[in-house]
């Protein structure tokens, strides 16, 4: 089985981002949501795995302004509001995923 990994990544609407898989699954993830699931040191305590980021406190005008590959595992997003410490695994992704297929099985 072939390892999961975006084949295209655009921007859907102005909040909302789009990710084509290589398995044929549309992911889409409302902007808000990926930022308030960074995956960082400054964002999730190392030890405690607790979530550092205030719920709501991510403002909802926070928008992604560039992106890259890290590896075949992970993108790294830079924000907004100037936060880009954070990999998001390919796997986490797919599990942040809201499109209404996968909004059914949570």
């Amino acid at each position: 089985m072939a390892t999961l990994a975006p084949k295209n990544i655009r921007q859907i609407n102005e909040t909302t981002l789009g990710i084509s898989w290589n398995d044929g699954h549309e992911s889409e993830f409302p902007v808000k949501i990926l930022r308030e699931n960074c995956p960082c040191a400054n964002c999730i305590d190392e030890w405690s795995g607790k979530k550092l980021i205030v719920p709501g406190s991510i403002p909802d005008s926070i928008r992604p302004r560039n992106l890259k590959a890290v590896g075949l595992y992970a993108i790294q997003f830079e924000w907004s509001d100037g936060h880009d410490t954070g990999l998001y695994t390919h796997e986490l992704l797919r599990q942040l995923c809201q499109c209404p297929e996968c909004l059914i099985k949570k």
